[in-house]
């Protein structure tokens, strides 16, 4: 049962980590514009009127690695919740992604390239021991084991579950990031879902509330700068650190993925349509373009802060809704999401196209 002074702790480090996020990510933004990481309005889906640095998801990288370092000096973590050997590999991810993002930011990768930092960022936190291991059986109850086989250090099918969870959750969040401060508020709901989850009495995690204080901070800092009209731009290196570290918090916090999931569940299914579209019509899938829910919106004549607006509303509410329901219950709602999705994508496409 968390004490009403650990409650607080945690805003407070949510708050600090907010502080350092907004001035790091105003530093990351000039060293950008003096080394030519800015995005230029091209058309398409780029919708901003004028060029843009990137390299926010660096800042916040850094405040995050920054603060996690100081409550590990401290010795807030608790290895009981959240052993070291995992905050390591987690901050050794978040390094990676940080690294291979600013390239790509500054000197465009190949798709192929670009899968390197995320796939090898998923293999490094299952590696340091971190999984889903078991789920909840929504049939019978109780739980189902995800350990059927071990070979030597990795265990079958636990670890490629963990990996595919954590590179879906990456790319749904790097395909979402079109409109100003939108995935920046999806991953800020994210952490504090996870947080009010991992701070209740059922799910106590002292750590993992800790870890999401962080995490959620250190997007929210950067919010002012990255809302319409953006100042700045999360980038390659932001936008695949907001669907892992939600991916990661979903897994340690007693391997809760249907909360992730309800929060991610309008980026992934989007993510999904889109490419299973891109194929259909004989594009690469790897090719960008502006067939995402969100710019179908933009299409119908919702202004740019509305349908960002919209986005946070409906993720939120389903992350409150799957706080409060059962596994059978989180099953339907992340179902109903997945279709109303679906049915809002196709709509908002058959309206845009009677617009002029």
């Amino acid at each position: 049962m968390p004490s009403p002074t650990f409650i607080i702790e945690c805003v407070a480090i949510a708050v600090a980590t907010a502080f350092i996020s907004f001035a790091a990510t105003r530093e990351t933004s000039l060293f950008a514009q003096k080394h030519g990481a800015v995005d230029a309005p091209t058309g398409g889906r780029k919708i901003h009127q004028k060029a843009t640095p990137l390299w926010g998801g660096l800042g916040i990288a850094v405040s995050v690695l920054l603060l996690l370092g100081v409550l590990e000096i401290n010795g807030l973590f608790s290895s009981t919740d959240l052993r070291p050997i995992q905050l390591m590999g987690f901050a050794v991810a978040i390094f990676i992604l940080m690294v291979g993002g600013a390239i790509d930011d500054r000197w465009p990768l190949p798709p192929i390239a670009q899968l390197v930092s995320p796939i090898l960022a998923a293999i490094i936190v299952v590696a340091s021991g971190t999984g889903i291991v078991q789920v909840a059986n929504p049939i019978q109850g109780g739980v189902l084991s995800l350990s059927w086989l071990h070979l030597g250090p990795i265990s079958l099918p636990a670890d490629l579950l963990t990996i595919a969870w954590l590179f879906l959750a990456t790319y749904a969040t790097k395909l979402l990031d079109g409109l100003d401060g939108l995935v920046t508020g999806i991953a800020v709901i994210g952490a504090g879902m996870v947080g009010a989850l991992t701070l209740s009495p059922t799910y106590f995690q002292p750590s993992v509330a800790l870890l999401s204080s962080v995490i959620g901070g250190g997007f929210l800092g950067f919010l002012p700068r990255n809302f319409h009209p953006a100042k700045q731009f999360l980038g390659e290196a932001g936008s695949t650190l907001a669907g892992f570290t939600l991916g990661f918090l979903a897994v340690v916090s007693s391997a809760k993925v249907a909360i992730a999931l309800a929060v991610l569940a309008i980026p992934v299914t989007d993510a999904l349509l889109v490419v299973f579209g891109r194929v259909m019509r004989g594009v690469p899938p790897w090719k960008a373009d502006d067939s995402h829910l969100h710019f179908r919106l933009l299409r119908t004549g919702i202004p740019h802060p509305r349908v960002v607006l919209l986005l946070w509303a409906v993720s939120f509410a389903a992350g409150i809704m799957a706080l409060s329901l059962q596994t059978r219950g989180k099953m339907f709602l992340v179902a109903t999401l997945i279709v109303l999705t679906a049915l809002a994508s196709w709509l908002a496409q058959r309206l845009a196209r009677r617009i002029p």
